[in-house]
């Protein structure tokens, strides 16, 4: 039995030790957020798949070391080379704002791997992601 017992915590202790990164879901008034965080900066995507808010909401929000109301330039580069670059405002890059260009390269970078290269203004981060996500946005 007390082995059995340390097995187990040993167990335990070390999966909790371990860092875990992963994209975390919540469903909020007909929006699906995912939210990721690594190293100071969250990474937030809000999606209106049914179009509840007739798809003005669907957007990427950018914390960065606690300050969520940044307006500065941001760019996201996945390992894949593909780079996105646009004007934060207010934390915010809207697929309304930056138009089909830039949203679907930064969506398909969240959907197929599992971390990105973010600068804000003169501050870059590595984020990682955990494994990629299915998101609901379009």
């Amino acid at each position: 039995m007390f082995f059995k017992k340390r097995l187990v915590l040993m167990a335990l202790a070390t999966f909790c030790a371990s860092p875990v990164h992963a994209w975390e879901h919540d469903f909020m008034r007909g929006l699906d957020l995912y939210s990721a965080s690594d190293n100071e900066a969250t990474i937030r995507l809000v999606c209106d798949p049914n179009c509840v808010y007739g798809g003005t909401e669907t957007m990427v929000l950018i914390v960065l070391g606690g300050n969520s109301d940044l307006n500065t330039t941001a760019t996201l580069a996945f390992p894949d080379g593909e780079t996105v670059t646009a004007r934060l405002v207010h934390g915010r890059l809207s697929k309304r704002d930056l138009g089909d260009a830039l949203w679907k390269p930064l969506l398909e970078g969240f959907r197929n791997t599992s971390r990105v290269e973010l600068t804000v203004g003169d501050t870059t981060r590595i984020v990682e992601l955990g494994d990629p996500v299915a998101f609901t946005c379009v």
